[in-house]
């Protein structure tokens, strides 16, 4: 099939399926193009007659399926784009969100020399800091080991030395060690949020990495500031990722567990989606 035949074909298809937004449509078929065939809007503009080398019909109809389910393209193809890094991604872990990607940017900016993530995921905060501050030394648990399994591949991809990740629940596990800095993007969205969720995140994305009860909202950011006050160094530094519905009260709550300089910061949306505070 040629070049254009295949982009209109499949910009054709992806219309119906986002209910007639051209743009949004044209800019998934450019994704699956460029997955499925490394080929470039540039090139089938440029070369709109040239042939698709091993263009397979059952593997593109395929595609086409599981699009119109709503999976999301990084569950399809395996990839996530995190800053400037390429992760493995599959329904056992979370799709990186941009604004997971600036709370990357705070942390790795930290001067501390040793840094511990609660509920790493796919690996994305982690993996970056630890790629730019290859002289620290960085340290994750996940609840999850199938989130291990996915985490592993990424450090393996990128060669990472300076990253440790294991199995812990964090509401039992404890150590000795101390940190300078603990970080967390925890499970946030309430149960009564369901309704505003869309269908490709609902139907695909894992469950328990998404939701907390109405009645215990703040579950998480209570128990991981618990732990900090007892595992983090002198003037070590707290980061959470928030619901933008509960900053004031995540900050109250940091606050009451002793830290100082407790802020709320926003996201380039302008909603408050951060958490930083230093330990006493």
């Amino acid at each position: 099939m040629k070049n254009s035949e295949l982009f209109y074909t499949l910009k054709n298809t992806l219309i119906r399926v986002y209910d007639g937004d051209e743009n949004a449509a044209k800019a998934v078929a450019v994704k699956v193009l460029l997955y499925l065939y490394n080929t470039s809007l540039t090139e089938i503009l440029t070369y709109p007659d040239r042939e698709i080398e091993n263009f397979s019909v059952e593997e593109f109809q395929e595609i086409l399926l599981r699009i119109k389910r709503f999976e999301p393209l990084e569950y399809i193809f395996n990839n996530a784009q995190f800053l400037d890094l390429e992760l493995f991604t599959d329904s056992s872990v979370l799709i990186p969100r941009p604004e997971t990607e600036e709370l990357a940017l705070m942390v790795s900016k930290e001067n501390g020399v040793s840094c511990f993530e609660v509920g790493f995921g796919s690996g994305c905060i982690s993996l970056y800091c630890a790629l730019k501050n290859p002289d620290k030394k960085f340290f994750g648990c996940d609840i999850s080991e199938s989130a291990l399994k996915v985490c592993k591949k990424n450090i393996e991809k990128y060669g990472v030395k300076n990253l440790e990740v294991f199995l812990a629940d964090i509401f039992t596990f404890e150590t000795s060690q101390k940190f300078d800095v603990i970080v967390s993007n925890p499970p946030y969205v309430t149960e009564s949020e369901k309704i505003l969720m869309q269908k490709n995140v609902l139907d695909y994305e894992p469950f328990t990495a998404l939701f907390v009860p109405d009645n215990d909202a703040l579950r998480f950011y209570k128990r991981i500031s618990e732990f900090a006050v007892s595992h983090l160094n002198p003037k070590g530094k707290l980061f959470f990722e928030i619901n933008e519905n509960f900053g004031k009260e995540t900050a109250q709550l940091v606050e009451s567990y002793g830290f100082k300089n407790v802020e709320v910061v926003k996201d380039f949306y302008g909603k408050d989606r951060f958490v930083k505070g230093i330990k006493k």
